[in-house]
C-alpha cells in the first residue's frame, strides 16, 4: 500500500509542476503579446519619423536644386 501512496504523492507533484509550468507559459505568453504591441508602436512611430524626414529632405533637395539654378543662372 505504501508504494500506491507514494506513486499518488509522486503524481500530484508532477501535476502541480505540470500546472507552474502551464501558468509560467501563459505568464510568458502575455508578455510577449505586450512586447509585440510596445514594439510595433515604436515600429509605427519610426516609420513616421522617416516619413517626416523624407519630406524635410525633399524640400532642401527642392532649396538646393533653385539655389542652384540661380547660380548657374548668374554664372551664364
Amino acid at each position: 500500500m505504501l508504494k500506491q501512496e507514494e506513486f499518488e504523492n509522486f503524481l500530484i507533484e508532477v501535476n502541480e509542476l505540470l500546472n507552474e509550468i502551464k501558468q509560467e507559459q501563459i505568464n510568458i505568453g502575455k508578455n510577449i503579446d505586450r512586447y509585440h504591441k510596445v514594439n510595433m508602436q515604436n515600429f509605427a512611430k519610426l516609420k513616421e519619423f522617416n516619413e517626416i524626414c523624407d519630406m524635410t529632405n525633399q524640400v532642401f533637395e527642392k532649396r538646393f536644386l533653385s539655389i542652384e539654378e540661380v547660380i548657374k543662372a548668374k554664372l551664364k
